[in-house]
């Protein structure tokens, strides 16, 4: 089976279990917003500015379910935050390479550093730093500014589970040092179909936006990840990833190379109550499946510790 038909029915199986609104809506709150004509009138201009008004309609939709604001998964991402929501967080990554005639290169280590802000009622905006730990072009492993990351999610629907699927565009620029600028683009799609079953796909594209010298080598990623996240209890969520495409693995004849990766994950909060969104520890570790090219990585772990207010 080819890839392109593998990921089409993967999508197609996906699609099929978030598609009905009565199963993939069961997680929206009972409360509906108030529509702009159906709610009270406003106060006279004079006592409440155009801009009160609006947040007070921002404030009377219903906030998005608890498990939506979360990072369920760390490679599927899924809606975004509510308005005046802030996340920070640190990312440590590690990539693994395959063995290659019993040689397997050094492993690749990323340090990020997160700020989510939920702005409007249609928008989040993400800021990353990132800090690579990698062996330079002298054999020794030092810390380098890799660059950074600019994120926007932009929501189709006013509010979650007005449309089956959610459907979220996201945009990502990625500047680096000493490397081509990069951009990405996603389609964020998913649902819950019972209360304790998460669902979430991402269909992606990701390139280089600059020559490398004097040659544009893309250097594409192209692709879906589909997940799926199992309620255990508030506090813990467990669930699995995979991640399935063709890479150019730097190819300088942009050709695309078969990838596939799997494996488990897990969100945990341990703080008791209301305090639980005060710190978040999530992970994955991501498995080459066959016969994804050795090029890749063949293992990939992350962890990654939030906090939200």
């Amino acid at each position: 089976m080819t890839t392109a038909r593998t990921t089409a029915w993967a999508l197609a199986a996906l699609t099929l279990g978030l598609a009905s609104p009565a199963r993939a809506q069961l997680d929206q709150p009972v409360e509906h917003p108030q529509d702009q004509d159906s709610g009270p009138p406003p106060p006279p201009a004079s006592t409440e500015s155009p801009w009160s008004r609006y947040m007070s309609r921002v404030r009377a939709r219903p906030r998005s379910p608890e498990w939506t604001q979360d990072r369920t998964f760390t490679s599927t991402r899924f809606w975004l935050l509510d308005p005046g929501t802030y996340e920070v967080q640190m990312w440590f990554r590690t990539r693994i390479p395959h063995e290659v005639a019993g040689v397997r290169g050094p492993a690749q280590f990323l340090w990020q550093h997160e700020v989510e802000i939920g702005v409007f009622p249609h928008v989040q905006i993400d800021l990353y730093e990132n800090l690579s730990f990698n062996v330079d072009e002298n054999g020794r492993r030092g810390i380098q500014q890799e660059g950074v990351q600019i994120e926007a999610r932009i929501a189709i629907p006013s509010y979650y589970g007005q449309i089956p699927l959610n459907p979220v565009i996201y945009v990502e620029l990625h500047p680096r040092h000493g490397e081509p600028d990069r951009a990405e683009l996603r389609l964020l799609l998913g649902g819950a179909p019972t209360r304790w079953l998460y669902l979430a796909a991402n269909p992606y594209i990701e390139t280089n936006v600059e020559q490398t010298s004097g040659k544009f080598v893309a250097d594409a990623e192209v692709g879906t990840t589909l997940a799926a996240g199992f309620r255990v209890a508030s506090w813990l969520t467990l669930n699995a990833e995979t991640k399935i495409g063709g890479d150019m693995l730097g190819d300088p004849n942009n050709k695309f190379h078969f990838v596939w990766w799997a494996g488990p994950g897990f969100i945990v909060k341990p703080l008791p109550g209301k305090l639980k969104r005060y710190l978040k520890i999530m992970g994955t570790c991501l498995f080459a499946i066959p016969p994804t090219d050795a090029g890749a990585q063949e293992l990939e772990p992350l962890v990654i510790i939030g906090s939200q207010w």
